[in-house]
């Protein structure tokens, strides 16, 4: 059994996700045109063991580059027209990457920020390349 906590007051029900995965596409397909639904992807998924793996890198990079990691960002992306894997082109992503407390200084000393954002940490790898939910088969649940 592992030591870790599961943030209980963080989970939500199916019923919460599915309306959650129907308003981000509602809003997407009002905003912009989905004549080419093919390119329209709203979910992104990742293996638990490459998830971990991206965890226990970010925690050896933050220990070589003494950096105190808090978090993992997650950014919504979209591949540009001229990647390699032309099946992707045009196609949303999910990519994350490690973030840290802010740092200010303060009557000549440095002090982490309580409660403020955190800021991305540019100097180790973000990681991309998840299984995009390919469409129209893409909805939570894969109705």
């Amino acid at each position: 059994m592992s030591d870790y906590k599961t943030p209980k007051d963080k989970l939500i029900s199916s019923e919460q996700a599915t309306a959650l995965n129907d308003n981000f596409k509602a809003k997407q397909k009002s905003m912009y045109s989905t004549e080419n639904n093919s390119n329209f992807s709203c979910s992104s998924w990742y293996s638990l063991e490459d998830l971990e793996g991206y965890i226990n890198y970010v925690k050896e990079q933050a220990l070589a580059q003494k950096i105190n990691v808090d978090g993992i960002r997650f950014y919504f992306g979209v591949y540009p027209e001229n990647t390699k894997d032309k099946t992707k082109a045009g196609q949303n992503t999910l990519f994350m990457c490690p973030t840290k407390k802010s740092v200010t200084i303060a009557e000549g000393r440095f002090s982490e920020e309580e409660g403020s954002d955190s800021k991305d940490i540019t100097t180790i790898s973000a990681m991309n390349y998840g299984s995009t939910g390919n469409p129209p088969k893409n909805d939570y649940g894969e109705k």
